[in-house]
């Protein structure tokens, strides 16, 4: 009797250490949606996703519009890996609202769903990996005062570059709340370029013509900084502080024309989002972790941490 239970448990035991070896080596095929085709921040975070699939033996294929605006051209990505029968789904959702019926379908079918970044509002995730957005707000506010004295009147333009992601949303927020607690800080305007350069520059040139006392700009994404930066050619007293790590902008930074870079782990993310997906497939529950970020002026954007963060795509 006790020889049979001993050989139970120990086939039990090999049959655990099989099943465990296997999810190792299982092949998924994990579906990486981004909000749009182009851009560092969205690279970075496909090398990211790339770094992951390297590590394991997954099959990745990334899907993306052109535009962060094009919600439909997201939605048919989705639905492209519903129909494809993808066993994961990394999702950036490009708008809050918009996106719930397709991804509620894709669970609905037994689809893992990780979102990265950014959120829904009604419709959860299996998994969600992002940065604290509203501790980023804080703390582009606080560097923001740094550059003024205690009782010098601070007038900001916010130009974010979608209205509807939980990301954009949860930012503006954190600025509007942080404003209001400084005597004479306010912010004049919080409106959105839709990531087109060209709207960023009018919108730019428009609000410093109407109101010559704005002195503080925030550009909340890359594109958005390129149009402010372009405007701002002829306003050099204006303070500015912008997402992104494009080559243009860490120029514009050493220039001392950008006080600040704001700087998510995008890489990280990607890598991060993929790993989830495949500990969820394995069963497994994924490490809850916000992805890092920080403020890069021109004295600390040679330091090697801040190196890494600035060239995220090189890694």
């Amino acid at each position: 009797m006790k020889r049979a239970l001993l050989i139970l448990l120990i086939t039990t035991l090999l049959l655990g250490c099989s099943n465990r070896q296997q999810d190792q080596n299982q092949t998924y095929r994990i579906a990486v949606i981004t909000m749009m085709q182009g851009g560092e921040f969205w690279g970075a975070l496909k090398n990211g996703a790339r770094s992951a699939r390297s590590a394991t033996s997954s099959v990745l294929e990334f899907l993306a519009p052109v535009n962060e605006s094009d919600y439909e051209g997201q939605i048919s990505a989705v639905q492209y890996a519903i129909d494809q029968k993808f066993d994961a789904i990394v999702l950036s959702p490009s708008h809050y609202t918009r996106l719930e019926t397709v991804v509620a379908k894709a669970r609905n079918q037994g689809i893992k769903v990780v979102f990265a970044d950014t959120s829904l509002l009604d419709v959860h995730p299996d998994f969600l990996i992002t940065a604290d957005y509203h501790a980023i707000g804080r703390a582009m506010a606080e560097h923001a005062f740094s550059h003024f004295q205690k009782d010098e009147p601070i007038k900001a333009l916010v130009l974010g570059s979608m209205p509807n992601t939980t990301s954009m949303t949860a930012i503006v927020e954190a600025l509007v709340a942080t404003f209001s607690q400084r005597s004479g800080a306010t912010i004049v305007n919080a409106t959105y370029s839709f990531t087109d350069a060209a709207i960023a520059t009018e919108i730019t040139a428009n609000a410093l013509a109407n109101d010559p006392s704005i002195n503080m700009i925030f550009a909340l994404e890359e594109y958005t900084a390129h149009g402010v930066a372009n405007a701002l050619e002829e306003w050099q007293k204006v303070h500015f502080i912008a997402f992104g790590t494009t080559q243009y902008e860490i120029q514009l930074l050493e220039q001392g024309v950008i006080d600040a870079l704001v700087v998510v782990n995008s890489f990280n993310l990607g890598y991060r989002a993929v790993m989830a997906a495949i500990d969820l497939l394995n069963g497994n529950k994924p490490v809850e972790k916000l992805v890092d970020f920080d403020l890069v002026t021109k004295e600390s954007m040679f330091s090697e941490e801040h190196q890494r963060l600035l060239f995220q795509t090189l890694q």
